[in-house]
């Protein structure tokens, strides 16, 4: 009898599937470029440089119930969800992270003759979970100023089972078009729009819209504007109906007792990160100054908490990251051919933005 083969046994689509792109380790980083690890300016994952916020903090200090299992229906975190976001609790369900309720979509609505569409370039776990899932991707392609061809994407949406937009989009920052969400919701197809950024926006989310809207699920995450993104906390809203069979075929703990503790802890200390979100979008706006005087940076407009930059001397997205890196301060570059020339920088402290600016400076200096 022949011995299992765990390759040739793989379902077809998964042989050939590409790996993603995560972010590089700290310490690799560090020790690759000579630096100390808390030295590094690691700026390529969107993270908060502040962390979590101080009652969170004291929540993972906290007897929190290591030794337990979580709530596996989310009841106490999709309550006071539900008082941040302003929708019933039946309209909530928590994933460890945006990622898994991605996931949980595509395992729940999308077959492997299903079209999914999004528009490129942005988020990369769209094409990654369409690709392990089996399903046809068809990425339409945004304009040059970064808005959506959003005639295009409705002819995409009229034959597609799925379309998934973020709003700020990342890498690019910008918001989705108001207008365009009202027509993608008449084309047939579930939307999926991920608002990871939102709390930098001062933009309106479609969360309340989504309970009363069977077209339109909203993904929310605490990663970003919660500054616990290691805890792996994010949430999706959409009518009963949908949330109910999201919260069925969850996995039933996956939630962990120290993420739901800090995630509580953060909705306790909104003021906190509500002002903390305020600087960065202070701070986000100072840097695009910056970079616009240096002649040699071309920042897009950004609703998130990161900047998309175009290299204009000539020099690929890469090689000024390394220039960067050279000081200490690493950056997410991208293989996109749209973006061989940009890189993109999360938002830090004005302290470490300082820091930034100084290196800009003697890098230009350094090649003028």
């Amino acid at each position: 009898m022949a011995r299992f083969d765990p390759i040739g046994s793989l379902k077809p689509h998964i042989r050939k599937l590409p790996p993603y792109e995560a972010l590089e380790d700290l310490e690799d980083l560090a020790a690759a470029y000579g630096f100390e690890p808390e030295e590094i300016l690691k700026l390529d994952g969107n993270e908060n440089p502040y962390g979590p916020s101080p009652k969170a903090l004291a929540a993972l200090q906290s007897d929190y119930g290591a030794d337990r299992y979580a709530d596996a229906a989310q009841f106490r975190l999709r309550s006071a969800i539900s008082g941040y976001v302003g929708v019933p609790a039946e309209n909530i369900v928590a994933g460890a992270g945006s990622d898994e309720l991605i996931d949980l979509i595509f395992r729940l609505w999308v077959s492997t003759d299903d079209t999914v569409v999004t528009s490129g370039p942005t988020f990369g776990m769209y094409a990654f979970d369409s690709g392990l899932n089996g399903s046809t991707l068809l990425d339409v392609p945004r304009l040059d100023d970064w808005s959506v061809d959003g005639e295009a994407l409705l002819a995409a949406a009229r034959d597609a089972k799925a379309v998934f937009l973020a709003s700020p989009n990342n890498p690019t920052g910008n918001l989705l078009q108001p207008e365009l969400l009202d027509a993608l919701l008449e084309t047939g197809a579930l939307v999926v729009l991920d608002e990871a950024y939102i709390e930098f926006a001062g933009a309106d989310s479609a969360t309340v819209r989504s309970a009363s809207e069977p077209a339109l699920i909203v993904l929310r995450t605490f990663s970003k504007w919660g500054g616990i993104a290691g805890m792996r906390v994010g949430y999706a809203t959409g009518v009963a109906e949908s949330v109910d069979v999201m919260l069925r075929a969850k996995q039933p703990y996956n939630i962990s007792a120290a993420s739901q503790a800090a995630a509580l802890a953060s909705l306790e200390d909104l003021e906190v990160l509500n002002e903390r979100a305020r600087m960065l979008v202070t701070e986000r706006d100072r840097l695009a100054d910056a970079m616009r005087r240096s002649e040699y940076l071309e920042p897009f407009p950004s609703d998130g908490n990161f900047l998309l930059v175009r290299v204009r001397d000539g020099r690929s997205g890469h090689e000024a990251s390394e220039a960067l890196r050279q000081h200490g301060i690493f950056v997410r570059t991208y293989s996109a051919p749209r973006l061989a020339d940009c890189f993109r920088i999360s938002m830090g402290t004005p302290e470490q933005n300082e820091r930034i600016v100084a290196a800009i400076a003697e890098i230009g200096a350094s090649d003028g």
